[in-house]
C-alpha cells in the first residue's frame, strides 16, 4: 500500500519540512480561529458556520504528506502542529493534540490507500480529515447538540477540507516544486514548466490569507497582553486596563450554570469582579448603547448597555489563569473566554 518510499526511513530534510509546516501551521491556527469567528458573526451564529475554513487546519499535515511521500509524514506533522498550537495558548488547549493527531492520521491512511497519488484521492483525503475535527470535539464538548446541527458543521468542515485542504495542498506542492523552492521525489511532471495561469485561484487564496494575517497580527492579536488583563476603551471619558488582582475588594459570588447550543457546564459558584463596577470606573458617555466584549482570537458577545450597566450577576473571573466573562441569564454565547478588551459603544 502506498508508494515505495512509504519504507524508507526519515530523512534529515523530510524532518526539516515537518518542523517548517507543523510551526507554520501552529502558529497560524490562532488567527485561522479568528476568521472563524468572522464567519460566525457575518451568518448570525455563535459557532458552526466557521468549519467553512477548517480545511486550513489540515493543509499542512496534506502538503507534508505530498512532498515527503512517506506514511507518518501526515500524523507526525500534525501532531507537532497541535504542540505548537498548545503551546503557544491556543483557545482549545491540550484537546487540539488529539484534534491534530487524528487528522494527521486520517491523512497518511488516506494517502496510502492507492499506490499512486492523484488530486481526487488528496481532495477525499482532506475532506475527511477536515471532517473529523467535528467527530472529536462532538464527542468531548458537544454532547448536547442536535444532530441535525452536527451534520450541518461536518458537511461545512468536510467542503473546506476538499477545497481549502486537498485541492489547496495538491496545487502549493507544485507550485513549490516547479519554482525548485521544495524538493520531492522523482516524479514525471517535476521538471515540466508550470503554466502559473492555472495556479490563480491558489495565489489569491495565498495572498489573501497573507494580507489578512498581517493586518489580525499587527491589529487584533496582542502576545504580550497579560492573562488577567483587559483593556476597557470606547465612549468612555477615562479608559484604563483592568487587572483582575486590583479588584479584589469588589469580588462577589454567583451560582448559576452554562447553557447553550454548543456546550454546557453543571450549576457551581463563580467568584468575580461584577462588570457594571469596572464600567463605572471608566466613565460611560450618556451615547452608550452597547458593549462588545472581545476575546484573544477576535470572538465576541455583545450586550445592550441598559442590561449589562447595572447587572451584578455579569462577571469577569480568572479561570485557568485566564479572564473569562460569566453571564449568568445569557445563553452559552454570552460567555466569552480569554478576554482582552471590553469596548463601550
Amino acid at each position: 500500500m502506498g508508494d515505495e518510499r512509504t519504507r524508507e526511513r526519515f530523512g534529515v530534510r523530510d524532518l526539516v519540512l515537518v518542523a517548517l509546516l507543523a510551526a507554520a501551521g501552529g502558529v497560524l491556527s490562532t488567527y485561522i480561529g479568528y476568521l472563524g469567528n468572522l464567519i460566525n458573526r457575518m451568518f448570525g451564529v455563535p459557532f458552526g458556520a466557521g468549519q467553512l475554513i477548517a480545511g486550513l487546519h489540515v493543509v499542512w499535515s496534506l502538503l507534508a504528506r505530498l512532498l515527503i511521500g512517506r506514511f507518518g509524514s501526515g500524523t507526525l506533522t500534525g501532531l507537532l502542529k497541535g504542540a505548537v498550537e498548545f503551546l503557544s495558548g491556543g483557545t482549545h488547549g491540550v484537546i487540539v493534540l488529539l484534534v491534530s493527531l487524528v487528522e494527521g492520521l486520517l491523512i497518511d491512511v488516506g494517502m496510502g490507500i492507492l499506490p499512486r497519488r492523484s488530486l481526487v484521492l488528496t481532495l477525499i483525503t482532506g475532506a475527511i480529515a477536515s471532517a473529523s475535527n467535528v467527530f472529536v470535539f462532538q464527542a468531548i464538548y458537544f454532547s448536547g447538540v442536535s444532530l441535525q446541527f452536527i451534520l450541518v458543521m461536518v458537511g461545512l468542515s468536510f467542503v473546506s477540507g476538499a477545497a481549502l485542504g486537498g485541492y489547496l495542498a495538491w496545487d502549493v506542492e507544485r507550485l513549490l516544486v516547479a519554482s525548485r523552492i521544495v524538493r520531492r521525489a522523482p516524479h514525471p511532471e517535476a521538471a515540466k514548466p508550470r503554466r502559473w495561469a492555472r495556479h490563480v485561484a491558489t495565489l489569491v487564496v495565498i495572498l489573501g490569507l497573507l494580507g489578512g494575517g498581517i493586518h489580525y497580527y499587527l491589529n487584533v492579536y496582542d502576545p504580550f497582553a497579560a492573562p488577567d488583563e483587559a483593556s476597557i476603551e470606547g465612549a468612555v471619558d477615562a479608559p484604563f486596563t483592568f487587572r483582575y488582582g486590583e479588584w479584589e475588594g469588589d469580588e462577589r459570588s454567583v451560582r448559576t450554570e452554562l447553557r447553550g447550543a454548543v456546550t454546557s457546564e453543571a450549576p457551581r459558584d463563580y467568584v468575580g469582579v461584577p462588570v457594571h463596577l469596572v464600567l463605572e470606573r471608566a466613565r460611560p458617555r450618556e451615547t452608550a448603547s452597547r458593549v462588545r466584549v472581545i476575546a484573544e482570537d477576535g470572538y465576541e458577545a455583545a450586550f445592550a448597555w441598559e442590561a449589562i450597566h447595572s447587572d451584578s450577576d455579569v462577571l469577569l473571573t480568572i479561570e485557568e489563569g485566564r479572564l473569562r466573562l460569566m453571564a449568568a441569564g445569557y445563553d452559552g454565547a454570552f460567555w466569552v473566554r480569554r478576554v482582552t478588551r471590553l469596548v463601550v459603544e
